[in-house]
């Protein structure tokens, strides 16, 4: 089973043309051996895996197995590796889901690069990065407005009263305690979240390095970091998704709303802005 690294060292460095005939068996392998890292990720997100078991996704691996034989000929490979695009084309078609389209678009810049066409190759993992990142933003913005105690609409005006009372009732300890009572609740949901963002967050980056692998600056590559903040109680109470611009400048988005900030040796600045990460 190849690990996300492998992958990165498996992509070959742009030369132009076709892929070298060890080259291109390295990077099937390696893809093809990295069927369970997919799944961990999409189980960690909480995201059905079935699509990556059956239809047009399961057809362009059976394709790529095939183009993988060691006796394949030339043509007949690159037949199978135009097939296996189709069929991830299909697959993408079919999808909804973020965290999928980023697997789907990476196997076709994959494929493409496998045919010989290292621009369209760039463009589908440009796609696959961003559509890997706009997932972490959701589930951020996702966690971040869950602040409710349940997701029933009966029991939550109930509770909302209730801790009105007792608040009401005991003044300062009742609002201590039900602050604790939200706390808790708010650490739960955010740790869930940190989880499912730690693991995205590796795949982000696997991505980006295959971006540079094929020929992009690292400066035009954006890297992204996770960030998180505690309570006095030591209750998760911030998660922030931070994208490194330079070294004065990054992007901020906590759930909510995204900052741009620039600083120096004298002085920091903060916009607001709606600029995605």
């Amino acid at each position: 089973m190849a690990k996300w690294d492998d992958l990165v060292m498996a992509v070959p460095r742009p030369a132009g043309g076709r892929l070298k005939d060890e080259a291109t068996t390295l990077l099937l392998e390696t893809l093809l051996s990295t069927e369970e890292e997919q799944r961990t990720l999409l189980r960690e997100l909480h995201r059905d895996v079935r699509q990556l078991q059956e239809g047009p996704f399961h057809a362009g691996r059976i394709h790529l197995e095939a183009a993988l034989k060691p006796h394949r000929m030339r043509d007949d490979q690159m037949e199978l590796l135009k097939a296996a695009r189709a069929s991830f084309t299909d697959a993408l078609g079919m999808e909804r889901d973020k965290a999928r389209i980023s697997l789907i678009a990476l196997h076709l810049g994959l494929c493409w690069l496998l045919l010989g066409a290292e621009k369209d190759a760039r463009e589908w993992t440009l796609m696959a990065h961003r559509t890997a990142v706009e997932s972490m933003k959701d589930i951020l913005t996702e966690a971040a407005s869950d602040k409710g105690l349940t997701h029933n609409r009966y029991l939550d005006p109930a509770l909302t009263f209730f801790m009105f009372f007792t608040s009401a009732a005991t003044l300062g300890a009742g609002y201590l305690f039900w602050d604790q009572v939200i706390s808790k609740r708010a650490d739960k949901v955010m740790r869930r979240a940190l989880t499912q963002l730690e693991y995205l967050a590796d795949y982000v980056d696997t991505v980006g390095e295959i971006r540079v692998r094929l020929g992009e600056a690292p400066t035009d590559v954006p890297r992204y970091e996770l960030t998180h903040g505690l309570d006095e109680s030591q209750y998760l109470s911030r998660v922030t998704i931070r994208k490194l611009i330079s070294d004065k400048e990054a992007m901020y988005f906590n759930g909510r709303e995204t900052r741009k900030v620039t600083w120096s040796d004298s002085e920091r600045s903060e916009v607001i802005t709606r600029e995605l990460l």
